[in-house]
């Protein structure tokens, strides 16, 4: 759901809804005030701790007990809303958040007050396009919970359902909006393309690495990928250094996608997406290694490739990530996808700062095997 500046006949809309509903005198049974100790996110907390435990069972009847207490919880916040809302000296201040706040703060209007600046505080006033009218409908929309679907998905998966796994990781994703913690998306993505790895479809695994990198912008960023590759062909030694200084791209949640997906192309012959997901994946990882040296050593500036690898060796943190993500191996292939791809000058000059720097012995030694003899 796009959250934009809305639209006068959806105001008009909303507003109407309020004026019926204040004006008609049927009863209306308040939705039940949640209860802390029952909030949606402590009883899905419980189902991960009993998925942790592998009493799947456990996990999954909670997940869904806390899927049926966020549709309660957001009942009641709507009703709170729509409630405080319907009043005509309310109406008559507008659709201003600012407006509105005022005018309900003055009418004690407290848990309407504090349920509008909860959703101002994770998301802002542009988000909604500062119109009450705009986050009551949005609030109406959360009423799913796509971490317990999530959740839910990952124990089909176990269970060798797959397609069933599927379907509630893609409502998941489909609903990441009303994600409580945004990130988590990739977690949700990057569970997807594990899945159809697990259950050798090979068309769903590249799409999966898709949807992830669909992400990031500068995988999509022609204008950026065409800089990059035109100094990779021009295969000049100096540029080993030079492809550092120029480029920066600040993503870093897609280095295994970035990774996988090149091992994809390279296995079905397209040479230059895998050189792309390569060289696009040591910008990414040099990038945040780059900024995590210079928060540390402030007096510190990149001067050369094998100067910058030197330092990396001398942080151990930094070493296990760049092990995790395979920084030092999507410095290497980039070098043998150069080479491929007949950039034979520019390959020898990463190849040997590579053998001459690299702080993991393994990836040193195999980058002085593909020096030219």
């Amino acid at each position: 759901m796009n959250i934009g500046i809305c639209s006068a006949a959806r105001k008009m809309a909303f507003v109407c809804g309020l004026v019926l509903s204040a004006s008609f005198s049927f009863p209306q049974v308040a939705p039940k005030r949640p209860v802390a100790s029952e909030y949606s996110w402590r009883i899905l907390e419980n189902a991960r701790i009993a998925y942790d435990a592998a009493d799947y069972g456990e996990a999954m009847n909670l997940a869904n007990r806390a899927k049926a207490n966020r549709r309660a919880e957001i009942a009641w916040e709507v009703y709170t809303l729509e409630n405080a809302l319907s009043p005509l000296a309310v109406r008559k201040v507008g659709d201003s958040f600012g407006d509105v706040l005022k005018i309900l703060a003055e009418r004690d209007e407290n848990e309407a007050v504090k349920l509008i600046n909860k959703y101002l505080r994770f998301y802002g006033t542009d988000f909604f396009g500062d119109s009450i009218s705009n986050l009551v409908e949005w609030v109406k929309e959360k009423n799913v919970y796509p971490e317990a679907d999530f959740l839910i998905g990952k124990i089909y998966q176990l269970e060798g359902e797959y397609k069933t796994a599927y379907e509630f990781y893609e409502k998941a994703r489909v609903e990441r909006e009303y994600l409580d913690i945004p990130d988590f998306h990739y977690e949700i993505l990057y569970a997807m393309v594990a899945l159809a790895l697990e259950a050798k479809r090979p068309d769903d695994y590249e799409q999966a690495l898709l949807l992830i990198l669909d992400s990031d912008p500068k995988f999509k960023d022609s204008v950026f990928r065409n800089a990059f590759m035109k100094i990779l062909d021009s295969d000049k030694a100096e540029n080993a250094d030079r492809f550092f200084t120029l480029f920066r791209a600040e993503e870093n949640r897609s280095l295994e996608a970035l990774f996988d997906l090149g091992n994809v192309y390279e296995r079905a012959g397209r040479d230059e997406n895998a050189l792309v997901c390569a060289a696009l994946g040591t910008i990414e990882s040099f990038t945040h290694i780059y900024a995590t040296i210079c928060e540390r050593d402030t007096s510190y500036s990149f001067t050369t490739y094998a100067d910058f690898l030197e330092k990396c060796g001398k942080y151990d943190d930094i070493m296990t990530w760049c092990e995790k993500y395979h920084v030092w191996e999507l410095m290497f292939q980039m070098g043998e996808r150069l080479q491929k791809r007949g950039r034979l000058i520019l390959a020898d000059s990463f190849f040997r700062k590579m053998a001459a720097a690299m702080p993991d012995p393994y990836w040193r030694s195999e980058a002085a095997s593909k020096l030219a003899k």
